[in-house]
This record gives C-alpha cells, structure tokens and sequence, in this order.
C-alpha cells in the first residue's frame, strides 16, 4: 500500500513538473533579455482588424493558441509599434510601451498581424536625452572618451505605492558609466572605481545592458543595481522634459 501511494504521489508531482515547464515554456510577460538570446528588433502592427493579445501558458495552461479561451480583452491596432522578441509557432511575444500611459504591455501576438520595421543602427547622438519608464529614468550625453557615452539613471520599487510611500518603504537604485556603443548597442559593469566590460565584472557587480530600438531604449540588468526588486529592466522612451 506504501509504495502505491508512494508512486502516485511521485506521478502527481511529476504532473505538476511537466505542467509548470510547460507553463514556463510559454511565458511572456517580460521585455526581451539583452543579456542573452537574439535581441529585439522594431516592428508593426500591420493586420487591418483589431489584434487582441494572447494569453501564455502561465494564465491559460496550453496558450498561446487561437480561439476564445486564450483570446485577452486587450488589444492593438495596424500602425502601432511593438518591439518583437522570440517566436512560438505561429506567436510573436511583443512588448508595446504606451506613449499616453508611460506603461508596458508584453504579450504573444499572432506572427501574421506583425512585421518587422528595419532600421539602421543609431550614431552616438541618437543615444542622447532622457529616457523615462515607470519608476525609472536615465541620462545619456556625451562622454569624455571619443565616441563614449556618459550613462546616469536612478529607479525605484515601490514609489507607486501610496503605502510604501507612507512608511517610507521604497527602494533605490542608481548607475553611472561611460561605455561606446557598438552597432546600436553597448554594455558596461560598475566596478568600485571605473566602467568594466561587462563580462569583467564580478557577480555582484551592477551590470546593464542597452539596445536603441526604434524610438526606444531598452535596458536589461543582473538585478544588482540597487535595493531589493530594483532593476532597471524595461522599454524607455525619450523625455523631452527635465529629470524627475
């Protein structure tokens, strides 16, 4: 009787294993990762009707598929612009950073209501300005070596929280460096007294990496800039106002 119970018990949890990989397959919530994979490139929307977003296979197990039951309320239309990431079967998981809102929605679309919108890679000025996201921005200007870019950006955990606010319960973070992009992209480490190539960089070091997108900059870190939850993680756009 032991050893049956004993085996069920091992089938159930590789169920629940089998489900969860599965699952975990089929996520995208996420702005694409900088730091590894091919990287993200411009695109459009370009179906004629409205292209709801697709659930993944953590909201709806077996999603993204067509029909109603993966189907989100959410949707897009011809014309606006995503940043495409990875492929699954017939899904695109995109990111589109609101202009109006200053927020990020990533999720699968179908392949065949998007297309991608090439562009050539940004000289050095296209970097500069500010460049803002929810909880985050960063500064770019010249920097003082030939060709280098002066980074500074701040991000926070938890000022959008009246609570937090209130008890004084948010979390910071900073970076600062001076790296030279290289075909639209760059990378650095914050070493205890100087700017690191990034796979210099010691494990607890901040390290960041940044891509020009179209008109957005995208940024991905080790989760090593600042306090707990802090990452400088996601799609910015530019900011023609002053720092915050």
């Amino acid at each position: 009787m032991r050893r049956c119970r004993r085996a069920a018990l091992m089938l159930a949890l590789l169920a629940v294993s089998v489900q969860a990989g599965r699952a975990e397959e089929n996520e995208c919530r996420r702005p694409p990762r900088l730091s590894e994979g091919a990287p993200p490139t411009f695109g459009r929307v370009v179906a004629a009707e409205r292209t709801a977003f697709v659930r993944d296979g953590l909201a709806q197990p077996g999603c993204p598929e067509a029909g109603a039951r993966c189907r989100e309320r959410a949707y897009l239309v011809q014309g606006d612009p995503v940043l495409l990431g990875e492929r699954r079967g017939a899904y695109l998981c995109v990111s589109y950073p609101s202009a109006r809102s200053g927020l990020e929605r990533t999720g699968w679309l179908p392949a065949a209501a998007v297309a991608a919108d090439p562009s050539a890679p940004e000289p050095a000025s296209g970097w500069f300005g500010t460049w803002k996201r929810a909880e985050a921005w960063i500064g770019i200007t010249a920097g003082k070596a030939a060709g280098a870019l002066a980074i500074a950006g701040s991000a926070t955990w938890g000022a959008g929280d009246p609570d937090r606010v209130r008890r004084g319960g948010i979390h910071t973070g900073e970076i600062e460096a001076e790296a030279a992009p290289a075909a639209g992209a760059l990378s650095f480490a914050m070493g205890e007294s100087a700017t690191l190539p990034v796979e210099k960089g010691d494990a607890d070091d901040c390290k960041v990496w940044m891509r020009r997108v179209g008109p957005w900059l995208v940024v991905d870190d080790n989760l090593r800039c600042g306090g707990v939850n802090v990452s400088f993680r996601g799609v910015y756009g530019r900011d023609g106002g002053a720092r915050p």
